[in-house]
Order: structure tokens, then C-alpha cells, then sequence
């Protein structure tokens, strides 16, 4: 005789009420095991989740970085050159593989500004040393445009500490 067979036995030869609960305990028995393999499926996840953010931080940190030094070199300057804009926009590039569209979209916007005022700079103080635009209006407005790009700039630099921290994680969303 074997071990089922044994088994076979002793459950026919229980009452019919409590060969019923074996039944129901043995249907029971794969849901059962079924949610513990769910629940441990989900915990997976949410690690695999943490483990992701952990090892991406340094890169998404080092594209904040690339954004605060642009813009503070801006402020120091009060201008930047078109190389310069260039430099960040390739060092922050990055940025599309690890961040969702909006901060891509603010690289874009910072680097479109700063080449915005690259040009309006450049119109009047050529990079060849020509004399560039004559005092008057039109010299007036161009640096009216290139003041309030600037200060575009330096609203970004403290506003950008807000919006990278959320991307981070650092704060809650």
C-alpha cells in the first residue's frame, strides 16, 4: 500500500461532514496561494520601483546641475553665447530618457531663451567688434528685450530648484 492510497482511505472513512471540509480546505488552498503569489508579485514591483529611482538619481541629479549652472552663469554674466547654449542643451539631452516631458520641455524652453538672448546681445555688441546698433529706439528696445530675458533667466534659476525637487522625488507632488 501506498501513501495515497492510505490517504484515499482514511478519507472515505471520515464521517461525510468532515470529508466536506477537507474538500472545501483543499479548493481553497490555490486561491489562497494564488493571492500570497499576488501579493508578493506586487512588493516585486514596488521594489523594483524604489531600486530604479535609487540607481537614475546621479543622472537626473546631474541634469538639474547642467540647468542651475547655465542659467547662474547667465546671471553672473548677463549674457551667455550661442557655444555655451549649445553645451547645455547637449549636456542636458539626457534629460529626455529620464524625466517625463515637462522637463524636456523646460530645457527646450531655458535653451530657446538663452539663444533668443544670444541674438539680441550680439545685435548690439557684435562678436567682430563692429560698432553694432546705434543708440536710439530701436537700441532701446532690443535692450529692453535682452533685460527682461535676463530677468527670465534669474526667475528660472529659483523657480527651477522647486521643479527639479519634485521631479527628484525630494518633495511630494
Amino acid at each position: 500500500m501506498d501513501k495515497q492510497e492510505i490517504t484515499r482511505i482514511i478519507i472515505e472513512s471520515l464521517p461525510p461532514t468532515e470529508a466536506s471540509w477537507i474538500d472545501i480546505l483543499s479548493a481553497l488552498l490555490t486561491p489562497v496561494i494564488a493571492l500570497i503569489a499576488l501579493y508578493i508579485a506586487y512588493h516585486q514591483h514596488k521594489i523594483n520601483e524604489q531600486r530604479l529611482r535609487h540607481e537614475t538619481y546621479e543622472r537626473r541629479l546631474k541634469i538639474y546641475k547642467t540647468v542651475q549652472k547655465h542659467l547662474s552663469n547667465i546671471v553672473r554674466e548677463r549674457k551667455t553665447t550661442y557655444q555655451q547654449c549649445s553645451e547645455y542643451y547637449i549636456e542636458a539631452s539626457e534629460a529626455t530618457f529620464l524625466f517625463d516631458n515637462s522637463v524636456q520641455k523646460k530645457i527646450y524652453e531655458i535653451h530657446q531663451k538663452s539663444i533668443d538672448m544670444v541674438y539680441l546681445h550680439e545685435q548690439m555688441h557684435p562678436p567682430d567688434g563692429s560698432p553694432g546698433l546705434p543708440d536710439g529706439k530701436e537700441r532701446c528696445e532690443i535692450s529692453l528685450k535682452e533685460s527682461t530675458l535676463l530677468k527670465w533667466h534669474i526667475d528660472q534659476l529659483e523657480s527651477s530648484k522647486e521643479f527639479f525637487a519634485k521631479k527628484l522625488g525630494l518633495k511630494n507632488t
